[in-house]
């Protein structure tokens, strides 16, 4: 009972959350599901939960915005048109980007411990690994199995 009322109160304060931000109506839902799939496998406490999951809404918004330049730069890139400059700064780019996800991960690590054990945090990392991958399988499925 406890788990189901976490879960209810986790999808409100997400959905509540992903409604007054931007984005395809696809995104929000994938959100809301991202975060009770985050906060079942955390077993957040009632507590918890309240404080976690804007807390965690800001590490995304952190994180998006260092992705987005990073994919903007290289979307819809050739691979044909490649040299070894461009390849080199392309390696470059992808360490700098991968270094700057590092440096907030360690920004929020104890801002998280404020809020969550660290077993929980721990179990956070596992968790958005096995969410991207049920995504990915799931997408896959959709497109007919298209991605190998």
């Amino acid at each position: 009972m406890k788990r189901l009322l976490n879960f209810i109160i986790v999808l409100l304060i997400a959905t509540a959350t992903a409604t007054g931000q931007q984005g395809p109506p696809p995104m929000k839902r994938i959100h809301a599901a991202k975060m009770a799939y985050i906060t079942d496998r955390l077993q957040l406490s009632s507590e918890q939960s309240a404080n976690f999951v804007p807390l965690y809404n800001d590490y995304e918004k952190d994180l998006r915005a260092i992705r987005q330049p990073y994919l903007k730069k290289y979307k819809g890139a050739n691979d044909e048109e490649h040299n070894d400059m461009a390849a080199r700064q392309y390696v470059e780019d992808d360490l700098d980007y991968q270094q700057q996800v590092i440096e907030l991960k360690r920004k929020y690590h104890d801002t998280f411990l404020k809020v969550i054990s660290p077993t929980q945090l721990a179990e956070l990392y596992k968790a958005e690994r096995e969410f991207r991958q049920i995504l990915m399988q799931k997408l896959r499925q959709r497109r007919g199995g298209r991605w190998k």
